[in-house]
């Protein structure tokens, strides 16, 4: 038995290298998709363009607007002079985030009973641009306002007031646990890493049967005493490896090139990850079962990717889902395997804080391959 596997094993290996399309493909594309995705969707926010309208022409004035500039995701482009021209800025698309600085507004500091407001407009249609551009701009804005009151001897009873409605006076000590940069690169590049995998195995797995089909050598294999078993592992077993053999290289620039930290056991990493493989390897058996030619299996694997992809909680965080998409999400394995990977790396966490997404894992894989093998053998019949 283990003799007529390794046999079918070497023969996939052999069409693998002489498909030369697929081999660039799987040696080179998904380095260049985990490097470039990772620098654009890894990067920081910064520069966003920042429009001042300041009909107050103050001192305190012109001070706001020199620290939003001085914001490393603040760039002040526009200085318009109506609340037309302003909105002509957001109309036009030139303008993320507009701050609207009232006439009387530095008097207004001046005055205790006096509350003087300052406008925040953000570009809604970027959310994550809009959200991180309006939180830095609140942010700079009360602390200016902060230093400039506690320095200024005509509003003494103003800063104390301000200070108790705004700005906590008390001295806060943060701690940042596990990624004390904050560096967005630690949660985006994992997620990434994970769907790439995916990617490469779910189409090694799924070519192996079609391509057979297409060359017209898989009834010659089934009339062969090979048992389906057999023939099934053979198949496999080298798309488990090339999965293997990729999930070593990505992991290496990851760790090299993006220098994300490796704190827990490598081990265990390897036998989930191992798991996580069998389990991709066989949903793409299952789409080799249903397909007739490589085309159509490619067809099959794009909505079934975007599918894992919207519910691994890449794009979307699981918890901000729908309940009906929560629950659906429990029966992604790359969903678990993100928080485990995750979780491994920058954590360091140990066997006993991931088992629920381990057992989680285990029992996709298993029931996937149950499905896969039940399904196959009904398409050899």
């Amino acid at each position: 038995m283990l003799a007529r596997i390794w046999q079918i094993m070497i023969k996939e290996f052999i069409q693998f290298r002489r498909d030369r399309l697929l081999t660039l493909f799987l040696l080179t594309f998904p380095a260049l998709q985990l490097i470039l995705v990772a620098r654009v969707a890894g990067s920081d926010i910064v520069n966003l363009p920042l429009a001042l309208l300041d009909q107050d022409k103050s001192q305190v004035s012109r001070g706001i607007g020199q620290a939003l500039d001085n914001a490393p995701e603040l760039a002040l482009y526009y200085v318009p002079t109506s609340l037309a021209e302003l909105e002509q800025l957001f109309d036009q698309g030139r303008a993320t985030i507009g701050i609207v600085i009232p006439p009387g507004f530095a008097a207004g500091l001046a005055e205790a009973n006096s509350s003087p407001q300052i406008q925040i407009i953000a570009d809604g249609s970027n959310t994550y641009a809009g959200r991180a551009g309006l939180s830095t701009a609140e942010g700079v804005i009360n602390t200016y306002l902060y230093r400039f009151l506690s320095h200024s001897s005509s509003a003494r009873l103003a800063a104390s007031q301000y200070a108790s409605t705004l700005v906590p006076l008390l001295e806060l000590k943060t701690t940042t646990r596990f990624n004390q940069t904050l560096n967005r690169h630690y949660y985006t590049i994992p997620a990434q890493f994970a769907f790439i995998v995916y990617q490469v195995t779910v189409v090694v797995a799924a070519l192996g049967l079609v391509r057979e089909r297409e060359l017209g050598t898989l009834e010659q294999l089934i009339v062969t005493p090979v048992r389906r078993i057999e023939l099934l592992s053979g198949k496999a077993i080298p798309a488990v490896i090339i999965g293997l053999v990729e999930f070593m290289g990505m992991f290496l620039i990851m760790l090299g090139l993006f220098h994300l930290p490796m704190r827990g056991s490598w081990g265990l990493l390897l036998l989930l990850s191992t798991l996580f493989i069998i389990a991709e390897v066989n949903w793409g058996m299952m789409v080799s079962a249903l397909a007739r030619t490589q085309q159509q299996a490619i067809l099959i694997i794009f909505p079934l990717a975007m599918t894992e992809l919207s519910l691994s909680g890449y794009l979307v965080p699981v918890e901000n889902m729908p309940l009906g998409l929560r629950l659906m999400a429990n029966f992604s394995p790359i969903q678990h395997y993100i928080i485990i990977l995750r979780s491994i790396m920058l954590k360091g966490a140990n066997l006993a804080a991931l088992w629920p997404h381990v057992l989680a894992l285990i029992l996709l894989a298993a029931g996937v391959v149950y499905l896969s093998q039940r399904n196959l053998a009904r398409r050899f019949e």
